[in-house]
């Protein structure tokens, strides 16, 4: 092999790269026109670099994909992690607002009552569960949390006050458990001096409406 094909060779990778300087790249391009042995080296080089380059762009191509599908699984598992975990929010506020609705109760009582009848009720209320908090609510107070309520209506409660209070007094049963609460409900089912028990999510509206109706039809 000629010197000069000895170095064109040893040149031809850097020409097929395009890393040669202007001097070499002459030196090869003058070279390959005249030597059939060197050009065809070129071409089985030029050949197998585009094979090459053919590969690497499939495999970075399938890296591409390989790593869009990563991150859209990653995306979906952070998705669906922040479900997850608002679904166990919203199933733990759910728990705790049926338990709290369902565990307290308000017993409304007639104007008239004796502190003897009251006295009674609370009483019954005591035999049925050890565990329990019970809290009185004057008539006063009933009138003072409905003009709360309705801060915004303030016609709706005009011109009552205590002297003509359309409230009745009663009593806020909170219990540890819902059989307690049913317990205790059952019991006071024929104890005098009892006007309605109700739940504490309704009690206030109804509480309301039944007063307003007693004053209209008594």
């Amino acid at each position: 092999m000629k010197k000069e094909c000895e170095i064109v060779q040893d040149l031809i990778f850097g020409y097929c790269d395009g890393t040669l300087n202007s001097a070499s790249k002459e030196l090869v391009e003058k070279h390959l026109v005249k030597c059939e042995e060197c050009k065809k080296v070129y071409e089985e080089i030029k050949k197998d670099k585009k094979i090459d380059d053919v590969d690497d762009k499939i495999e970075i191509d399938y890296l591409k994909r390989v790593n869009k599908k990563l991150k859209r699984k990653k995306f979906l598992i952070v998705i669906s992690s922040i479900c997850i975990v608002l679904l166990v929010v919203l199933h733990i506020i759910a728990f705790i607002c049926y338990y709290h609705d369902h565990t307290t109760i308000e017993i409304f009582m007639n104007k008239d009552i004796s502190e003897d009848q009251m006295t009674n009720i609370q009483n019954q209320i005591e035999n049925q569960s050890e565990d329990v908090e019970i809290t009185y609510v004057s008539p006063e107070e009933q009138l003072e949390k409905m003009k709360q309520r309705f801060k915004d209506n303030q016609d709706l409660l005009a011109g009552y006050n205590s002297e003509n209070n359309i409230f009745t007094p009663s009593f806020i049963i909170k219990t540890k458990t819902i059989q307690d609460m049913e317990k205790i409900e059952e019991s006071l089912e024929t104890v005098e001096g009892i006007k309605k028990i109700s739940s504490t999510s309704s009690n206030l509206y109804e509480s309301l409406i039944m007063n307003i109706f007693t004053i209209l039809y008594n």
